[in-house]
């Protein structure tokens, strides 16, 4: 079969043919990495050199392109032609660039050749990219158009009635959280799968009626739990299995279980506040598993389930196989350093992808098919460098061409970028269009404002808030009521300034509801420092190496050894927990 990009092949052949197993210096941190032999055989049939960046900073690259973990809102003016109004955007006013409503961006009344331009190959390719990215119009948060009545959601996929979110993936009812799958009727939770009428609750699954539990699995009717399984009507629990009627790991009859809980009202803020303590001092001396996978087969890395082949990968689920560097995916096979996709393979260095198959240094690809270095195309085939297209195929910065013509410029356009030292990258930082302190690389990867903007990445001052304070009662703190009972719904017509960053927000008539039901004091804190609050309790997307607490061991582990905290192997856990 003859190549459609032979010059290109042949270049990309030199350089791979006798690459063996080495260390790299990351030419980012200055770190130096492996490049392993299992890496070269994915590069080899990627058609990509080895990459210049460790895969912190590969990750740290990506991540700051997205809005995946905190749900930032601002409003912005809608772009739309004969458009004046305004809309809910993750992107900033001051951000230059142009955004649609989503009605109108998903409609035919728009149709991104109308900005197609010709490739300068007297000019780099991310120069030239950067510039065209900001002539295209936007999506204004990324949502899913089969999602309903989730206008505050960001990406997704699938959501209804989801609000103040990011990644509702299948679920429903869901506020104020982060990277729900498959849960119904929860507030304020974070990776917390098949779940139901849940709050506070952290990398949770399989989980009904349940409060503040982190790492827990197939848990009802419970509050204050650490790595519990299958218990019920247990409270302030660590490392229990099967258990039912424990009060902070003590076993309690029936009876004596309900007059404990009964003496303990959760419902005032003073109260809760005092088991929240209580229970974070207990927790921090639970044993910690260095890794939580299930089934993972010949696999590395952290919250695997069901997968196989899967190496420095984390949050990988549904039968997902023969990945590298991999982080939240569904159903995916064959793919390297992507994250965040679903019903996909063959993708490389790409982000936001479903379904899609042979993609490489693209965002947001919702149906694709060979596409290289794209944002916002939606059932396109064979693009280079496009932006926000629908159903088109052979084109180049959204300019069409016929099938030999597009061969003939990609063939070019590739060998020249690989020439200077663009093609293998993602986009760079420095394109990034997402204020860094919202971009997801803030929770993983935190800096200060110096850092960012010696870097040269995307820093904006802080927008003030959206709130009409003018029509709202404003409350600080000790005005709320302390007791969930005496909050009357005159709550709803006011403004709560919160404790920790003096900015206002709103209660909801579902989250007051939600808290009635539940017994549960109004927060004083503000949603989206709630959300950031809780990635504190949740584990990194990175693996360190260090001894077992009890055999010494050297083991990996996805939690962080600055916290000092009690971590288990493999087999020093099962003899001790399970």
């Amino acid at each position: 079969m003859l190549s459609k990009t032979p010059q290109f092949e042949a270049a990309i052949n030199e350089i791979l043919k006798d690459q063996k197993p080495h260390k790299k210096n990351c030419k980012q941190c200055g770190v130096v990495f492996d490049v392993f032999l299992e890496d070269i055989e994915f590069y080899k049939k990627f058609q990509v050199p080895t990459p210049t960046l460790c895969p912190d900073c590969r990750l740290q690259r990506r991540l700051g392109h997205r809005v995946y973990f905190l749900p930032v809102f601002y409003k912005k003016k809608c772009g739309a032609p004969g458009h004046n109004e305004t809309v809910i955007s993750f992107f900033s006013p001051n951000n230059k660039v142009k955004v649609y409503d989503d009605e109108y961006y998903f409609s035919d009344k728009w149709d991104g050749l109308e900005f197609g331009k010709n490739y300068d190959f007297e000019k780099s390719f991310f120069k030239q990219f950067y510039d065209f990215s900001f002539t295209i119009p936007r999506q204004r948060m990324h949502r899913d158009p089969k999602s309903v009545n989730s206008e505050y959601a960001i990406a997704g996929k699938a959501a209804k009635n989801c609000y103040y979110m990011t990644i509702p993936y299948y679920s429903e009812n869901v506020y104020y959280s982060s990277s729900p799958l498959f849960s119904k009727y929860c507030v304020d939770v974070n990776n917390t799968d098949y779940s139901e009428m849940c709050y506070e609750t952290v990398l949770a699954n399989h989980c009904y009626n349940c409060s503040f539990c982190y790492e827990s699995n197939g848990c009802m009717d419970s509050y204050f739990l650490f790595d519990c399984y299958n218990c019920s009507n247990c409270f302030g629990c660590v490392n229990l299995r099967n258990k039912s009627y424990c009060f902070f790991n003590q076993q309690l009859s029936a009876e004596g279980y309900k007059e404990r809980i009964n003496e303990i009202n959760l419902g005032k803020r003073s109260v809760l506040k005092q088991w929240q303590i209580k229970f974070r001092e207990y927790m921090d001396g639970a044993i910690k598993k260095n890794l939580r996978n299930v089934k993972a087969e010949n696999s590395l890395g952290d919250d695997l389930h069901e997968c196989r082949n899967c190496f420095r990968s984390f949050r990988v689920f549904g039968g997902s196989e023969n990945l590298r560097y991999v982080c939240v995916a569904d159903k995916v096979s064959d793919s390297m350093d992507t994250m965040s996709f679903s019903d996909s393979s063959w993708c490389y260095e790409s982000t936001g992808l479903s379904p899609a198959s042979n993609i490489k240094f693209s965002m947001i690809i919702r149906g694709g098919l060979g596409l290289e270095y794209c944002v916002e195309c939606n059932n396109c085939e064979y693009c280079f460098g496009c932006f926000g297209l629908k159903n088109k195929k052979y084109c180049i910065f959204n300019k069409q061409y016929n099938e030999n013509e597009y061969w003939e410029n990609v063939d070019k356009i590739k060998t020249q970028m690989l020439k200077n030292g663009e093609y293998g990258e993602f986009f760079p930082l420095t394109m990034s269009h997402v204020n860094y302190t919202d971009s997801s690389a803030s929770i993983e990867f935190p800096l200060t404002k110096e850092e960012i903007i010696k870097n040269g990445w995307h820093w904006e001052e802080e927008v003030g808030d959206n709130i009409d304070l003018a029509r709202l009662k404003i409350l600080k703190t000790v005005e709320v009521p302390d007791d969930i009972s005496d909050i009357s719904d005159d709550i709803l017509k006011s403004a709560i300034i919160c404790e920790e960053t003096n900015k206002p927000f709103l209660i909801t008539d579902f989250e007051l509801d939600f808290y009635r039901k539940k017994k549960l004091p109004l927060p004083t804190i503000h949603p989206l420092q709630r959300i950031r609050n809780r990635f504190l309790f949740q584990r990194r997307f990175r693996l360190w190496q260090y001894p077992c607490s009890k055999c010494g061991k050297m083991m990996p582990s996805s939690v962080d050894p600055a916290k000092k905290l009690k971590v288990y192997c493999e087999r020093c856990y099962r003899q001790e927990v399970i």
